[in-house]
């Protein structure tokens, strides 16, 4: 089981393009695949260099399609650079909860449902947008050693 912890973090800007999917894990990836492709080019074209990890953000949750955002971490400068359909923001300073999963991406909502348990358990209160950070690169290692960072903001009482 992950090893959930309640921490304090700050804003990351980023860059990002929307999509939206099916939950099918094959559907997730094609789709997520296709949107950090094409937030890569917009940067590369205008010599925006990544500040930090690929992301992606979640500000809705239904049971049978996934929204999300994906993008990288930029410098705070770099966010006026944006262009419709390349969109920036930035994730929030807040109180969430947070862990490490490391496998196959389609085992990390296994891993958010013992979150959602423990946060019951707590008596935590989860709530949008949640995030997950991306350390190292699918095409460059086994699916067994992905490592993601996931982020789940907590409301404040």
């Amino acid at each position: 089981m992950p090893d959930f912890k309640l921490v304090d973090v700050t804003e990351t800007p980023y860059l990002y393009a929307e999509g939206h999917c099916s939950m099918d894990p094959a559907d997730i990836s094609k789709a997520m695949e296709k949107v950090f492709h094409q937030v890569w080019g917009f940067m590369e074209a205008r010599g925006i260099a990544p500040a930090g990890p690929a992301l992606a953000v979640y500000h809705d949750y239904s049971p049978d399609t996934m929204a999300f955002r994906c993008g990288f971490a930029i410098a705070h400068a770099d966010m006026a650079k944006a262009e419709d359909p390349v969109k920036a923001d930035a994730t929030p300073a807040a109180r969430v909860l947070h862990f490490v999963h490391k496998g196959p991406y389609r085992t990390l909502r296994d891993d958010y449902a013992k979150l959602m348990e423990h946060a019951e358990k707590e008596g935590l209160a989860v709530t949008a947008p949640s995030w997950e950070l991306y350390l190292n690169d699918p095409s460059q290692v086994l699916e067994a050693d992905l490592v993601t960072e996931a982020y789940v903001s907590v409301a404040q009482s």
